[in-house]
């Protein structure tokens, strides 16, 4: 919510980050690598949901999916819990039927390093086109349901900087990235808060820098 490099010192720190770092979409291989159970677009959003509310019933996952097929996303929820993604924590008694409650399976959601280790460039460029992919849907919807008036009160925006940093402040930086979002990411969904998507990517360049 989530797929991450697992030896990555920025993006092992945090779940929540890590989820949006490895995604990938393959339509021309049999599904069997972990990037490929986590990186569907509607098993994404399943997991992102479970990870803000900590535990949801598939009615609850309808109701705040609201575009999603009710077939679609109970095949999609078996997927995950099939893969050990997501698991069962209770079940609820609800007009005379059991609801299951569903829970994220936070350990099991790191990229194992020989899946990484293994993964060709060519594929490692496809996992962040899906990536970019997935944020563009998420994008567009907003942009499709808001005018631009509402754009700079609601937060909207992206940027990129270059920060050059050696191992240890890249490391401690991890660390401080990991304290401040934990804080936020604390704030349980409630009515008076919006759902915010941030998007992490640390892309090391090819060059070092020099001393002037």
């Amino acid at each position: 919510m989530y797929l991450f490099l697992k030896n990555s010192r920025l993006f092992k720190t945090y779940p929540l980050l890590s989820l949006y770092i490895m995604i990938i979409k393959r339509v021309d291989l049999v599904m069997t690598s972990k990037a490929d159970l986590l990186l569907h677009p509607i098993r994404m959003r399943i997991i992102q949901s479970l990870y803000s509310y900590q535990q949801l019933t598939p009615k609850q996952l309808l109701e705040i999916l609201d575009d999603i097929p009710q077939a679609t996303l109970y095949r999609q929820l078996k997927t995950l819990l099939d893969a050990e993604l997501v698991y069962i924590v209770d079940s609820k008694q609800i007009r005379g039927a059991k609801e299951k409650v569903y829970a994220v399976n936070q350990e099991n959601l790191g990229i194992p390093d020989q899946e990484i280790e293994s993964t060709s460039p060519h594929e490692l460029t496809k996992h962040f086109m899906a990536y970019q992919s997935n944020l563009l849907k998420e994008f567009e919807r907003y942009v499709s349901a808001n005018e631009p008036k509402h754009y700079k009160k609601d937060g909207l925006g992206f940027s990129q900087i270059t920060l050059h940093l050696t191992e240890n402040e890249l490391e401690q930086f991890g660390k401080e990235l990991k304290q401040l979002v934990g804080k936020y990411a604390q704030k349980q969904p409630s009515n008076h808060r919006v759902g915010r998507t941030f998007g992490t990517v640390n892309i090391p360049q090819l060059y070092r820098g020099r001393d002037l």
